[in-house]
């Protein structure tokens, strides 16, 4: 297979998975110490709540309290670097500590489940430990050259957005997380675009429409990262934030760490998500999918109007 050819939606084993994982109730400097014991490296402190585990046997490590005003550069004077420690301190009750993984491979996440457990013996609390606690796992799969480009994106995307309600289902979702913006369903608008049968749009189609009735990096699978790798421009004309990386990967937002769960675990969320890729492979029975449930629909509609 030539490099030009090579996809790798649907596969695990030695495919990176960037990995970003919230939780309460432990600081920046213990959980990093948790990385090093575990993987490895050196830790190198960038502020009072952000530390990086450099040189590990997989990568760097990021780990920081999710605040970007408290890692803004510091003034002269000292007194905002202090104010800035201090309410970084009293933010860790409402305000996620978060693990960054460099790419990994997915054979190797189960490792990844061993630091949570670390984590988690050392005091780190998960979604339910609190009322308002908004903690979530992301997972960042890496994709092929194969791969970019509107056909395989839109496939993928119409087999999540099928599987979608039986994921939130399974992901049973506390009702404070599920009110807070961090990770909507894509609305129904959008929704019946994109699945209706002959949705076939060139590239520069798939990313307006997303970005014309998603102009927000707040859906559960959020594509900005990806379509700014692939027209950066555009995606930064519709939606001008700096918080959109670009990169070359699919990037889901789960709306739960659950480490107060024995059967969480972040490798069990990455067969979730092969299980979507991989329905998207199969073209034909993802178009008959799409097909059915038109004619689900129409039955439906014909059955509400025979009623009036």
């Amino acid at each position: 297979m030539s490099p030009s050819d090579q996809s790798l939606i649907g596969r695990g084993g030695r495919r990176p998975v960037g990995v970003e994982v919230e939780f309460g109730g432990l600081d920046a400097e213990r959980a990093a110490d948790a990385v090093r014991r575990r993987f490895g490296g050196t830790i190198r402190r960038s502020g009072a709540h952000r530390l990086y585990v450099d040189d590990t046997e997989l990568g760097r490590f990021k780990v920081e309290l999710d605040w970007d005003w408290v890692h803004a550069a510091d003034d002269d004077t000292g007194f905002m670097n202090k104010a800035k420690q201090l309410l970084g301190d009293i933010g860790r009750e409402v305000v996620p500590t978060e693990v960054v993984t460099p790419p990994m491979p997915a054979g190797r996440l189960p490792e990844l489940d061993s630091l949570v457990a670390d984590l988690a013996r050392l005091g780190a609390e998960g979604t339910r430990s609190g009322l308002l606690y908004g903690f979530g796992l992301h997972l960042n799969p890496a994709l092929g050259p194969a791969d970019l480009d509107a056909g395989p994106i839109r496939r993928v995307l119409q087999a999540y957005m099928l599987a979608a309600p039986a994921l939130r289902a399974a992901i049973d979702v506390p009702p404070m997380r599920a009110l807070l913006p961090f990770v909507e369903p894509f609305p129904p608008g959008y929704v019946e675009l994109v699945l209706a049968p002959d949705y076939d749009p060139p590239l520069p189609q798939l990313i307006d429409d997303y970005l014309r009735l998603n102009p927000t990096r707040n859906r559960e699978l959020d594509l900005l990262p990806l379509f700014a790798e692939l027209d950066g421009e555009r995606v930064r004309r519709m939606v001008p934030d700096p918080h959109v990386s670009a990169r070359p990967t699919f990037h889901w937002r789960l709306p739960n760490a659950d480490f107060e769960s024995p059967d969480w675990t972040v490798a069990g969320q990455w067969a979730r998500w092969l299980q979507v890729e991989r329905a998207a492979l199969d073209a034909d029975e993802l178009a008959e999918r799409l097909a059915e449930r038109q004619r689900t629909n129409a039955r439906r509609e014909s059955l509400w109007a025979s009623l009036f």
